[in-house]
């Protein structure tokens, strides 16, 4: 007999706690994927409007039954029900096995009536009835909110032998309420000689949500009230589990106990946390006890079963708790209030997800009907049969879904190799984040009150992303003017504080807390603002010195982001979700479209299907038949998304003498001017057609080049193409062998930084024009240029330094690329030195004509920016790199 592998789950199950997943999709039923859950110690299952939304909308899994029913006469709504009947059908009869074996006590599948009918007693009732009888199994439950509408309806259901999911609860009065209807529910039915052994409820108590939103009243309080942070809502369930304990315990219980009656569970619902400042399984660890389902999203399955705490933490004890509601009560927040408006928000949310669902559902169907174009397409001739080679080794491998894993060896052989387990926070940010949308809202409210002017002062990471979305949407009406500060040329730091000072925020933003430039210009505007701690505010990882040096100088805020995310993987987290909501970006609606795209590259998907397993694949193999440039071409609504993709695919694929040059903003040319070594993707917004972009792109298709094609609905679609690309990238390195989490050659201009601003580098001599002249003559094909200007970013630098690039890329048929020092540093740097030894380096600089002193520093902007010129310039050259460098922009353009 094959001994049962012990998994979390099990072990919880040993606690008297059951597992359910919070989730649902056609994708999953198929695959095996649920079946292996269930065979782990799964034991039911949830879904809800806004999980089918996600399903339905971001994948295919639906489409070939929509396309039966695309001309059909049945509504949205009939369809939309007609797909969610069948895939709850489907598992429940999985599901089957566990409920048999348990005797009904497990092997539930919830099914939600319309979130429209919350205040509507008599429609849920008749809904619920439709429901029930449509699935047809005894395992199911009709999810019912626990609305004072809901109550009656909850009892009349399960008082006509309906198994019934109480939803949204998130108060122990509300609890209470459906606790005493379910009792009356087992004695009208014993009155009336009816069988309660196999009727069944649960209360779904929502946990995290009580924290948001709490959490947000103690900070607007302040003061001793901030160490509730984190705390209020497993204080909350822990009342309503020792009250729970204290019912089953009661002579009114025993007596239907003992006639085969079954308690109704507290169910902890909405534990995945929301606050990235807290542990990712807090919601779980801390509510494990008998009698109780944990219903988890995948995500925080995952984690749990990764590192979770598997002992009982519930206990009949609730003094702690009750302190800690003391103590919130005391400090002036009404938890009463807290929960009136959750249930208000729940209801909103839950009724906006059915009508985008049904929206999606309309859009599906006429789309399926006029047989629109795809979103994604593409012409890959030259590796078409490496590309179906390769997708078909990560199905059997099942890359994808190791990637959502966590598993380390789908880089590298060896599970301990460094920043992989710790650097894959980013799949699954977006979804904290969106709880997160409405503080981030609120907080640009209070800054567009008093600020006209953002500068965030940041590099990498931290900037792209921000750079990006400013230059994509600007700023909405009343919102403040973003500006991204990230080069040190003492002009370009002059022009930042331009205009009123005293309405200028300032986002000093940094990872590790101490990056030289976000520190430099933290000094400098701190004295320029004269120490005002109301002007700024930090972004930045747990426990670094920004975020101390924000607590001792009272900045206006601190934005902790998880440490589990690395820089070019962090635009869905605060990182960029904060600079976002200054400016008036609907956060929500953002990272709902790369929720979206998440979906769309499920564990459950195979490697074809999904978007970004398909993009990465095509990317790696690409560069591995010597095709690794990959260049872009961008419908101008988003032409700045290369800034951003440059950083993400150099750093990450940049590192073992292999990597993918990322080419942006270099025009599109004839077939002619380009080599065999590029793989060229082009991305169009709707309704910004190009002809001449297009009619290039089919030109290079017939030269043989591969061509992408991405299409992109609107502005906020940039949303979904943050995660397929970050997804991508990391789908190509593991085609090429690599880590692409690391940048294990970003520290060396670093360090020659430092030693030339200690006095202990000489600098190099420019190059004269017969220099630059052997410099060019001597780039071969399958090279590429890299042009670095140490500039301030203006205009007119934009436009010189354009023209000659386009001049160099036709004269020379080579890649080219450019980038303002010192931010491609942050950027292309890793690629530069860590990557395949072809490319050549053309700094120009123009140093400024007076220096910007750095408060506390010996030096000042333009000894530091030289200093990094010349510091990267001896770390190319170290590794035999060739590189020069002009003053003379002049000698470029002759």
């Amino acid at each position: 007999m094959t001994q049962r592998t012990q998994t979390a789950m099990h072990a919880l199950a040993d606690l008297g706690q059951a597992v359910w997943l919070d989730y649902l999709r056609r994708g999953m039923l198929r695959s095996g994927e649920l079946q292996g859950l269930i065979d782990d110690g799964l034991r039911g299952m949830t879904s809800n409007p806004t999980i089918f939304e996600h399903a339905i909308g971001g994948s295919n899994d639906y489409d070939d039954e929509l396309m039966t029913l695309a001309t059909s006469p049945a509504t949205d709504r009939e369809v939309f029900e007609r797909m969610a009947v069948e895939d709850v059908r489907q598992a429940c009869d999985l599901f089957r096995p566990v409920y048999d074996a348990t005797a009904g006590a497990d092997g539930f599948v919830s099914l939600e009536v319309a979130a429209s009918l919350a205040r509507d007693t008599e429609g849920t009732i008749a809904e619920a009835r439709r429901l029930w009888g449509a699935v047809d199994r005894p395992n199911l439950m009709i999810k019912v909110p626990g609305t004072r509408e809901g109550w009656p309806a909850v009892e009349r259901l399960l008082t006509e032998g309906i198994n019934v999911n109480i939803t949204l609860l998130f108060s122990l009065a509300h609890y209470r309420a459906v606790a005493e209807g379910y009792l009356r529910a087992l004695e009208a039915r014993l009155r009336a000689g009816q069988p309660i052994d196999h009727l069944a409820s649960v209360a779904s108590f929502f946990v995290s949500r009580v924290d948001t939103e709490a959490d947000r009243r103690i900070e607007a309080k302040g003061g001793a009230l901030l160490d509730l942070r984190g705390q209020v809502a497993i204080a909350n369930a822990r009342l309503a589990y020792v009250w729970f304990r204290r019912l089953l315990a009661g002579e009114r219980w025993q007596r239907l106990a003992q006639a085969g009656a079954r308690p109704q569970r507290l169910l902890w619902a909405s534990t995945g946390t929301k606050n990235p400042a807290y542990s990712d399984v807090l919601y779980v660890d801390s509510l494990i006890g008998p009698d109780t389902i944990n219903t988890m999203p995948p995500a925080t399955l995952r984690l749990f079963e990764d590192h979770g705490n598997v002992r009982t933490t519930l206990s009949d004890d609730a003094g702690a708790a009750r302190e800690v509601m003391r103590r919130l009560v005391a400090g002036g927040v009404d938890l009463d209030d807290v929960t009136r408006v959750l249930e208000d928000d729940g209801i909103d949310k839950f009724v906006k997800s059915y009508d985008g669902l049904i929206g999606v559902i309309a859009g599906k169907r006429k789309a399926l009907a006029a047989q629109v174009p795809p979103a994604h397409s593409a012409v890959f001739k030259a590796v078409d049969a490496t590309v179906a080679v390769r997708l078909d080794a990560m199905d059997s491998a099942q890359v994808p879904k190791r990637i959502w894993d966590h598993d380390p060896t789908v880089w590298k052989d060896d599970p301990e190799t460094p920043e992989i387990r710790d650097r894959l926070g980013w799949l699954t940010v977006g979804k904290a984040m969106a709880q997160q949308a409405r503080a981030l809202a609120a907080f640009a409210g209070e800054v567009r009150a008093e600020f006209g002017k953002v500068v965030l002062c940041g590099m990498g990471g931290s900037s792209l992303a921000p750079e990006v979305l400013w230059r994509t949407f600007g700023a909405a009406p009343g919102h403040p003017a973003l500006l991204v500060l990230d080069s040190t040329d003492p002009r370009a730091v002059r022009q930042a504080e331009q205009g009123d000072l005293s309405k200028t925020l300032f986002i000093i933003s940094s990872k590790s807390g101490t990056t030289q430039e976000s520190d430099s210009f933290f000094r400098y505007f701190w004295e320029r603002t004269g120490g005002r701690g109301s002007q700024f505010v930090a972004i930045t990882d747990p426990g670094t010195p920004l975020e101390r040096l924000a607590g001792e100088r009272g900045f206006r805020r601190s934005f902790i982001n998880p440490s589990d995310i690395g820089g070019r993987y962090s635009a869905l987290s605060y990182f960029g979700l904060v600079p976002a909501a200054l400016i008036g970006i609907d956060v929500e609606t953002l990272l709902h479209r790369a929720h979206r795209m998440a979906e769309s590259c499920a564990a459950c998907v195979p490697a074809l299907e999904n978007p970004a397993a398909w993009l990465g694949t095509i990317l790696g193999e690409g560069a591995l038949a010597g095709r690794n440039k990959v260049t872009f071409a961008l419908s101008p609504g988003i032409a700045s998304f290369g800034l951003w993709a440059e950083q993400l695919i150099a750093e990450s694929t940049g590192k073992e003498g292999k990597g993918i040059l990322p080419v942006a903003g270099e025009p599109l040319g004839p077939p002619e001017v380009y080599g065999n070594d590029r793989v060229f993707v082009g991305m169009s917004l709707a309704g910004e057609g190009d002809a001449e972009i297009d009619g290039r792109l089919v030109a290079l298709e017939e030269a043989g080049h591969p061509v992408v094609h991405l299409r992109l609905e609107d502005r906020y679609d940039v949303g979904q193409e943050f995660f397929r690309w970050e997804f991508a990238t990391a789908i190509a390195g593991a085609v090429l062998g690599i880590n692409p989490f690391d940048q294990p050659n970003v520290a060396e201009s670093k360090a020659n930084t430092k030693k030339v601003l200690a006095g202990r580098g000489k600098p190099s001599p420019a190059a004269t024009a017969a220099e630059l002249d052997r410099f060019l003559a001597g780039i071969r094909p399958g090279d590429y240029l890299a042009i670095l200007a140490y500039l301030p970013p203006t205009p007119e630098n934009d436009r010189r330094l354009a023209s000659i690039r386009l001049r160099l890329r036709d004269r020379l048929k080579v890649a080219t690329t450019l980038g303002y020092g010192p931010r491609y540093l942050h950027s292309t740097g890793q690629l530069h030195k860590g990557g395949p030894p072809v490319g050549h380096f053309l700094q120009i600089a123009d140093p400024a004509a007076d220096d910007l002193p750095i408060p506390g520093e010996a030096f000042g902007f333009r000894e530091l920016e030289a200093a990094q010129a010349e510091g990267d310039l001896q770390a190319l050259r170290s590794r035999g790199r060739p590189a020069i460098r002009v003053d003379d922009m002049g000698l470029l353009e002759r």
